[in-house]
C-alpha cells in the first residue's frame, strides 16, 4: 500500500503563503544535534525500574526515600567500540548536613552500536537522605550531561493517584484463549499498563491473549508521585478436541476479494460461510463466500465469487473543483470558524473478512476470525513542517509571532532544535496552542483555506515530546492534543507532563474512538505554577493510518 504524501501534494500552498505571510516564517529544521550531527549519547534518565532493553521504565526527578536502588540510564546512538561513560552521582544538601557534596557512586561502561545501558546506584547505609542530588555522565572523558534530582519522603504528601479497581476475568485460561483487564483510577495524570500495552484512560477495560502466565502492571503517576498494582493470569494448555478456523490474508485481484483462511485447531470443522465487509457494511450482493470442510492445519485460498470490486478501474482523481487527491473538500455551515472538511472516504476503504459469519462452527477461539485490511492511500501527514500555516493562541487571547523569542506575552513557537518549539505564556498555567487541519487555497478566490480532516479508520497521531536541553530551571510543562470539532468545541485528551530537560518520550494516541468525525487537530503546552524556561519540544508530530 502507498502512503500519501501531503508535503509535496501541498508544496506550492506552503509557498503561496509563505510569501504572504511575511517576516518570522522562515523554517530550518535540524535534526541532529551541533551542527546537524546526532549525539553519541542521549536520553539520559533516572528510574526505579528498566525494561527487558535497559529503557527507564516511568523516568523522573523526584524519587521516595524508599527507594532501594535507582537506576541513571542512556542510549548510545551508532557509538563507535570502547565508548566510555562514566557516572557520578553527589548528594548536594539536605537533611543530612554532614553529607553536602559528598559523592556517593562512581562507576564506568563501555559500549559500542545502538542500545541502552543503565548503572545501578544503591543508597549509603541501606537509605537515601533527603535531599537535592545530581547526577553526572561523561562520554569518553569530555562530553558531560547532568541530571539533577531529588528524594524526598513522599508518605506524608497528599495526592496520590488511588487505584481502587485492577482486576483479570478470568484468571486462569487456556493457551489462544482472551482475558479482560479492568482498572478505575482517580487523581492521575498519566496511566500505563505493562508489559507492552502502554498508555491508557483513568478508566476501562483492554481484552488481550496472553501467550503463557502473564503478571500485569498498571502504574498510575501525577506529580505526588506513582502507585502501582499488580495481577496475574496464569495460562494453561491450549483447549484440545476442536477446530479454529482463522483468516490469513486478503487482497484484490482484477475485481475479486480473495482470500486465505487457514483451520489452526486439532478437529475438522464442518462447511462454514465467510462474510465480508467494506467500510463495516454487508454488501447487499456477494458478501458471502462458502468454505467447504477444512481438516486440521489445512489452509485454502478462496474467493467472493458474486461480489465486484465498487472501485474496479478507478483511481483517485485530482480533478474538480474542490477536490484533491487527498479528499473532496465540503463546505461547512457558515458561522462555523472552519472553512469546511475534507471527506477522505476516496483515500481508501477498510476491508473486513470474517471467518464463520453465521457463528455455526465449534472453535477453540471465537476471537480471532475476522482480518481487518486498508486498502487504497495511507493517510500520512506530517504536521511540524506545516507549523507556519497553522492558526496559534495563547492564554492571553493573542496569537503570538510564529519564529519571534520577543513577544510581549512571553509565547512563541519556532522550528529548531530538530523539531517545533512551543513556550507558553509566561505567566503560572499559561498555555499555547495551534490548530491543523488540510490547508490548500479556495480555487475560486484564491485565498488559504484550512479544513477540518474527516478522520479515517485505524487513524494514529505518532508524537515525541519533551524538554529543550536548555529547559534547566522548569517545573516541567504539560503537552496536550486536543479535537476541535465544526462547532468550534475543543475535547482535549489526557495529557503528558515532561519535567527533564534533554528527556524525550515516544507518545501514540490511538485515534479509532474518533473515526469519521470532522476535526482539527490541536496541539497545546501549558506551563505549571511558573513559566520559566518552558522550552517544549515537539519533535515529532503525525497524523498516520495504521494496517495492521
Amino acid at each position: 500500500m502507498k502512503r500519501l504524501h501531503l508535503i509535496s501534494i501541498l508544496a506550492l500552498v506552503a509557498v503561496m503563503l509563505a510569501v504572504t505571510a511575511g517576516p518570522g516564517c522562515g523554517i530550518r529544521i535540524n535534526t541532529g544535534g551541533a551542527g546537524g550531527k546526532a549525539a553519541v549519547v542521549s536520553d539520559a534518565a533516572l528510574s526505579t525500574s528498566l525494561d527487558s532493553s535497559s529503557a527507564p521504565v516511568d523516568p523522573s526527578n523526584t524519587f521516595p526515600l524508599t527507594a532501594d536502588r535507582l537506576y541513571l540510564s542512556f542510549k548510545l546512538n551508532n557509538a563507535p567500540a570502547n565508548t566510555r561513560v562514566t557516572a557520578q552521582v553527589i548528594y548536594l544538601q539536605g537533611e543530612a548536613a554532614d553529607m553536602a557534596n559528598k559523592e556517593l557512586f562512581s562507576g564506568s561502561l563501555s559500549g559500542e552500536g545502538t542500545k541502552y545501558m543503565a548503572f545501578t546506584v544503591k543508597p549509603p547505609a541501606g537509605s537515601f537522605p533527603q535531599g537535592s542530588y545530581q547526577a553526572t555522565l561523561t562520554v569518553n572523558g569530555k562530553d558531560t550531561i547532568n541530571l539533577p534530582f531529588t528524594m524526598q519522603n513522599l508518605s506524608l504528601q497528599k495526592g496520590w493517584p488511588v487505584i481502587s479497581k485492577f482486576t483479570v476475568s478470568p484468571d486462569f485460561a487456556p493457551a489462544g484463549q482472551p482475558v479482560t483487564l479492568s482498572w478505575e483510577i482517580s487523581d492521575a495524570t498519566r496511566v500505563t499498563l505493562q508489559p507492552e500495552i502502554g498508555t491508557v484512560p483513568s478508566s476501562g477495560t483492554r481484552t488481550v491473549t496472553p501467550p503463557a502466565t502473564t503478571t500485569y502492571k498498571l502504574i498510575a503517576a501525577n506529580d505526588a508521585g506513582s502507585t502501582t498494582r499488580e495481577v496475574t493470569v496464569n495460562v494453561g494448555a491450549a483447549v484440545s478436541g476442536a477446530g479454529d478456523l482463522v483468516v490469513t490474508d486478503a487482497w484484490l485481484e482484477g475485481c475479486m476479494v480473495y482470500y486465505k483462511i487457514k483451520n489452526t485447531g486439532s478437529l475438522e470443522i464442518p462447511g462454514t460461510t465467510t462474510y465480508l465487509y467494506v467500510d463495516n457494511l454487508f454488501p447487499p450482493m456477494g458478501g458471502t463466500s462458502f468454505c467447504d470442510v477444512m481438516k486440521p492445519g489445512q489452509e485454502r485460498t478462496l474467493v467472493f465469487s458474486s461480489y465486484q470490486w465498487p472501485d474496479c478501474g478507478q483511481q483517485p482523481t485530482s480533478s474538480g473543483e474542490g477536490r484533491q487527491q487527498w479528499g473532496t473538500l465540503v463546505r461547512a455551515p457558515t458561522g462555523t470558524g472552519i472553512s469546511g472538511y475534507i471527506d477522505t472516504s476516496i483515500l481508501n476503504r477498510q476491508v473486513k473478512v470474517c471467518a464463520d459469519g453465521k457463528n455455526e462452527a465449534k472453535e477453540s477461539n471465537k476471537n480471532n476470525n475476522c482480518l481487518i485490511r486498508i486498502w487504497g492511500i495511507l493517510l500520512d501527514y506530517d504536521m511540524l513542517p506545516l507549523a507556519h500555516l497553522a492558526t496559534w493562541r495563547n492564554s492571553a487571547g493573542e496569537m503570538p509571532a510564529f519564529g519571534s523569542e520577543g513577544s510581549a506575552t512571553g509565547a512563541y513557537i519556532k522550528l529548531g532544535d530538530g523539531g517545533l518549539e512551543m513556550v507558553p505564556q509566561q505567566a503560572p498555567q499559561g498555555w499555547i496552542q495551534g490548530y491543523w487541519g488540510m490547508f490548500s487555497v479556495d480555487p475560486e478566490f484564491k485565498t488559504p483555506v484550512t479544513a477540518a480532516i474527516q478522520l479515517p479508520a485505524k487513524t494514529h497521531l505518532k508524537l515525541r515530546v519533551g524538554l529543550a536541553g536548555h529547559a534547566q530551571g522548569s517545573d516541567g510543562v504539560t503537552f496536550k492534543v486536543g479535537m476541535r470539532d465544526l462547532s468550534d468545541t475543543v475535547n482535549f485528551l489526557p495529557g503528558r507532563k515532561m519535567t527533564v530537560p534533554g528527556q524525550f518520550e515516544d507518545w501514540d494516541i490511538d485515534l479509532s474512538d474518533y473515526e469519521g468525525q470532522k476535526v482539527l487537530i490541536v496541539l497545546r503546552v501549558e506551563a505549571g505554577a511558573t513559566a520559566a524556561n518552558d522550552f517544549a519540544i515537539w519533535k515529532e508530530a503525525k497524523l498516520m493510518q495504521v494496517n495492521q
